[in-house]
């Protein structure tokens, strides 16, 4: 599998001190999930605390057009949501198969747990419809993975990659909403914990967001 072009520039960018080397830790997990699971092609982590995500893919799953419903070539059309039952999981499986990527047809989300709490999601997407049949036992022991967490099929259409393709400019918010509460601090002198709570109590009065706040505070302190 191939790294994406965006994860490695949020990669060359990210430091975490409870994970030091978040690359590595992907492909300890691409080697335990493509021995289990042959038909994996793609994989992504997320980093809870965070809210990033990077992922691993292989060039043979690419995305389908993006009109919506659209299938593999020759395919028939898939049929309009009322001609769906509600409450058939095997027909709404095939309909988002339908909208997700070529090579895609089943996946897995995994949740490792670590002193009661969720901190890592793993999202792993294979070729077949029953790639992760009777194989859940296999990721969960190489994995350390919390097994009642897990859930199939959940991301047929690999929301995951779109949130991977978002990490840099995550990251880039993340730092000017550091550097805003760095002036913040600075220019009131306070602590940055406190100028924190300031400009959260600030956006919620103002009713914009944080990252829109602390645009306003790092425009007029510089």
């Amino acid at each position: 599998m191939e790294l994406l072009p965006q994860s490695r520039e949020a990669l060359d960018e990210y430091v975490a001190p409870s994970i030091d080397d978040v690359e590595s830790l992907l492909r300890v997990i691409e080697g335990w999930a493509v021995r289990a699971v042959p038909e994996c092609v793609a994989l992504s982590v997320t980093l809870l605390d965070e809210d990033l995500t990077f992922t691993l893919v292989d060039p043979a799953a690419r995305p389908l057009a993006t009109v919506p419903g659209a299938g593999a070539p020759g395919a028939p059309p898939a049929p309009p949501p009322e001609e769906a039952h509600a409450l058939d999981e095997g027909g709404w499986a095939e309909m988002a198969r339908e909208r997700a990527f070529a090579g895609i047809a089943s996946t897995i989300s995994l949740p490792v747990v670590e002193h009661g709490r969720a901190v890592l999601n793993i999202d792993l997407y294979a070729s077949t419809a029953q790639a992760f049949h009777g194989r859940i036992d296999g990721l969960v022991d190489a994995l350390g993975v919390w097994q009642a967490g897990a859930v199939t099929n959940a991301d047929l259409g690999f929301d995951t990659l779109r949130r991977a393709e978002a990490a840099p400019e995550r990251l880039r918010e993340q730092r000017h909403f550091d550097v805003a509460v760095g002036l913040l601090a600075a220019h009131l002198g306070v602590t940055t914990e406190d100028a924190l709570a300031l400009l959260r109590e600030a956006a919620e009065r103002a009713g914009i967001s944080e990252t829109q706040a602390a645009d306003v505070a790092r425009t007029l302190l510089a």
